[in-house]
């Protein structure tokens, strides 16, 4: 899922004229800490993770402080909100990614979380429900994701 998130990034970069290594390197590094198991605020963990890296990189400071805004304003924590272009455009694909990979969201919910049929439905509904939500930082990438939210909708809401 994080290169569906780069991939994103870039595309929405480029349209929208934000600094596409900022987006870049953000999306890549978006998501280290939950991929190193620390789920619970890993937009914070994450953040402070990619200074340490970038520092190490002899990254420049004035471009580290952009990547950690992104990677902080990511997530739907409405503590921390986005408020560059970058990092509106880093939450938006981090969003439209969701969108992409439906079935390893599916296998989350019902293997590792073990839902039962109805619970994993509404998790799902949910979580879709944020991730559309979240696109409003950038409105125009609701149209790139309107007819996957939809699709889903339509299997997993009740009739």
């Amino acid at each position: 899922m994080v290169e569906s998130v780069a991939e994103y990034s870039k595309l929405l970069a480029k349209k929208f004229n934000a600094d596409e290594e900022i987006c870049e390197i953000s999306a890549w590094l978006h998501d280290i800490k939950k991929i190193k198991e620390q789920k619970e605020n890993h937009h914070i963990h994450g953040a402070e993770e990619a200074e340490e890296i970038l520092n190490k990189l002899n990254y420049p400071k004035n471009k580290i402080e952009k990547v950690k805004h992104c990677i902080l304003t990511h997530s739907s924590d409405k503590k921390y909100m986005p408020e560059s272009k970058e990092a509106k455009i880093v939450a938006c694909a981090d969003a439209l990614s969701h969108f992409d990979n439906f079935p390893a969201l599916a296998y989350v919910v019902y293997n590792l979380k073990q839902h039962s049929i109805e619970e994993g439905r509404e998790w799902i509904l949910k979580k879709y429900q944020s991730c559309w939500d979240k696109l409003d930082l950038i409105p125009e990438t609701k149209d790139i994701a309107l007819p996957k939210y939809e699709a889903i909708k339509l299997i997993l809401e009740k009739k």
